[in-house]
C-alpha cells in the first residue's frame, strides 16, 4: 500500500483552519429567531462548544461599560424627564411636542444620538442632530433599565438611573448588558412601528450578534452582516415580502444592518472599521454571559495559570489570530521541555480532536520535543503521530516506519469529527489528496481498525469524495463495519 506522504500531521495554521468550519455560522442557522435571548443556542450555532475566551479584568469592562455614549444619552433623557412628564394613556409614550422638545434639549447639550453620517466607517462617534426617533429610541430604553417609570398619565426619573454609570462593577455590567439585550432585540422592530410600517419584520436582525460571537477577533464584514439581515426579514416575512418595499425602506432610513450597528457601537458593544464589525470586550463578556449555560466556552486565566488542555482547546476551536497569540503567551510562560510534557498529556488524554492539535503544537516546538516523541512511541493513540514527527526529523530507523496500521489510523482520526450534514468547505479536495484512486486498500484496514471513529471516517468519504469508485470502496467498507457490531 502506499505510504501517503501527503498524510501527516497537520501543523499549528491546519489546527487553526479547521476551527474555522467549527465557529463559522451559516444565515439560515440565525434565520428563525424572534429574541436573541430566547434561543436554543447550541442548535442556533451548530455546536455546543466554542473556543476558549479571554476577557479583562471586571473592572476594565465595567469601565469600558462606564464610557457608553448611548448610555449617556437614554440618562440624560430619564433625568430631563425629572418629576414628571405627560404621556399618551394609551400607548405610555412620549407625546410628539415632548419628543420634539427632548430632541431640541438634548441637542443643546451636546447628548450623542445614535443616527450616524456613515455607519459603515465607525472609528469614533461623531455629533449630528438629535432626532424624536431617536428620542424614542432611548424612551423605550430608558423603560427597559427602570431609568423611568411609565404611569398611567406621566412618566417619572426612576431610582435605576443611579445604577450607571455610579453603580458598582457588577450593577454597572448588568445595566450595560440589559442595554445591549434590548437594542438587540427591538430597536429596529422599533423603528418600523415608527414609521407606520410594522409589517416589516425586523426583529430577528439582533441575531446576527451570535456569528459575531463565534468570528471573535476576524469578526465580519458590515456587507455580511446586511446580507444576514435582509435574509432574516425575508424569511420572517413569511411570504408577505415585496423587493421594492426593502429598497423603499434603505433608501428612506438606511441599511439595517448598517442602523443597528451604529447603535451598537455607540453602546459600546461592536468597533466598526474597514467595514468589519468586532465585538469589544464588553460585547463578547455580554453573549459569553448568556451563552455560558448552553455552550461550553471556558474563560482563559492568565497564561501562567493555562493548562495544555487550554491550549490545546484554543488550537482546536480557536481563530488563526487567536491561536497564534496564546501560543506565543503560553509557550514563553514555560520551558520547551515542560510544554513538550504537557502537551504530550493533554494528547494522550484528549480523543481524536485533542490528538491532532496537540501534535500540531508539538511540531512548534522542533527538536525540543524530540524525546516526548520517543516517548510517545509507546501509547498506541499517537504512535503514528510521533512516527511522522521523528521521521521528518530524519530518523529512519525501522520502527518510525508508517504502517498501514498508522496511516489508517491518521485517517480515523482526522475525519471522524467532520459534521457529515455540514462539512466543511473543500471537503471532496481534502478527501481527494488523501486517499487517491488505487488507494481504495486503505478502508479495508480503516474498518477493522478499533477505532471508535473508524464508521465516521468512512461514512465522509463514502459521501463525498469525488472519485466514486473510491467512494464506493469507502460505503462498502462502511458496511462491512456496520455487519460486524
Amino acid at each position: 500500500m502506499t505510504s501517503h506522504p501527503h498524510l501527516r500531521a497537520p501543523n499549528l495554521d491546519d489546527a487553526a483552519d479547521s476551527a474555522d468550519s467549527t465557529d463559522a455560522v451559516d444565515v439560515v442557522d440565525v434565520v428563525d429567531v424572534v429574541d436573541v435571548l430566547d434561543a436554543d443556542y447550541g442548535e442556533l450555532l451548530g455546536t455546543t462548544r466554542l473556543s476558549p475566551l479571554r476577557l479583562p479584568p471586571e473592572a476594565e469592562l465595567a469601565a469600558m461599560a462606564r464610557r457608553s455614549p448611548l448610555l449617556a444619552a437614554v440618562r440624560a433623557l430619564a433625568l430631563w424627564i425629572g418629576d414628571g412628564r405627560p404621556v399618551d394613556d394609551e400607548t405610555g409614550a412620549l407625546g410628539e411636542d415632548d419628543l420634539a422638545l427632548a430632541a431640541e434639549e438634548l441637542s443643546a447639550r451636546g447628548v450623542l444620538p445614535t443616527e450616524m453620517t456613515d455607519a459603515t466607517e465607525i472609528t469614533e462617534v461623531t455629533q449630528v442632530t438629535t432626532t424624536r426617533d431617536e428620542v424614542s429610541q432611548w424612551w423605550e430604553l430608558a423603560d427597559d433599565l427602570e431609568f423611568i417609570h411609565i404611569g398611567e398619565t406621566k412618566a417619572t426619573v426612576e431610582s435605576g438611573v443611579d445604577d450607571w454609570p455610579d453603580g458598582d462593577d457588577d450593577t454597572v455590567l448588568e445595566v450595560w448588558k440589559q442595554a445591549f439585550a434590548s437594542v438587540c432585540a427591538w430597536s429596529l422592530s422599533l423603528d418600523a412601528e415608527l414609521a407606520g410600517e410594522p409589517h416589516l419584520h425586523l426583529h430577528g436582525a439582533g441575531a446576527t450578534v451570535l456569528p459575531l460571537f463565534a468570528a471573535r477577533e476576524n469578526g465580519i464584514t458590515m456587507a455580511e452582516l446586511s446580507a444576514m439581515v435582509h435574509e432574516v426579514a425575508m424569511i420572517d416575512a413569511d411570504g408577505d415580502w415585496s423587493d421594492e418595499g426593502w429598497r423603499s425602506w434603505v433608501a428612506s432610513h438606511g441599511d439595517p444592518a448598517e442602523v443597528l450597528y451604529g447603535r451598537l457601537a455607540l453602546l459600546g458593544a461592536v468597533e466598526i472599521t474597514d467595514g468589519v464589525v468586532r465585538l469589544t470586550a464588553p460585547g463578547l463578556f455580554a453573549l459569553w454571559s448568556e451563552l455560558k449555560s448552553e455552550i461550553d466556552i471556558p474563560l482563559l486565566p492568565s497564561a501562567e495559570s493555562m493548562s495544555a488542555s487550554h491550549m490545546v482547546s484554543i488550537a482546536l476551536l480557536g481563530t488563526d489570530e487567536q491561536v497564534g497569540v496564546e501560543w506565543n503567551l503560553w509557550s514563553a510562560t514555560r520551558t520547551a521541555t515542560d510544554a513538550a510534557k504537557q502537551l504530550a498529556a493533554a494528547a494522550e488524554e484528549g480523543g481524536p480532536g485533542e490528538r491532532g492539535a496537540a501534535t500540531a503544537l508539538l511540531h512548534e516546538l522542533g527538536t525540543d520535543a524530540h524525546q516526548v516523541w520517543e516517548r510517545l512511541l509507546n501509547v498506541p493513540s499517537l504512535r503514528p503521530y510521533a512516527k511522522q514527527a521523528l521521521r521528518e526529523a530524519g530518523n529512519t530507523s525501522a520502527q518510525c516506519e508508517l504502517t498501514d496500521h498508522d496511516i489508517a489510523w491518521l485517517t480515523a482520526d482526522m475525519f471522524c469529527d467532520v459534521d457529515v450534514e455540514h462539512p466543511p468547505d473543500q471537503i471532496g479536495d481534502l478527501l481527494a489528496s488523501t486517499v487517491g484512486e488505487g488507494e481504495e486498500g486503505l478502508f479495508e484496514v480503516l474498518w477493522r481498525l478499533n477505532h471508535p471513529g473508524a464508521g465516521a471516517a468512512l461514512r465522509v468519504f463514502g459521501e463525498y469524495h469525488p472519485d466514486r469508485k473510491v467512494a464506493k470502496a469507502a460505503r462498502r467498507a462502511a458496511f462491512k463495519l456496520e455487519s460486524v457490531r
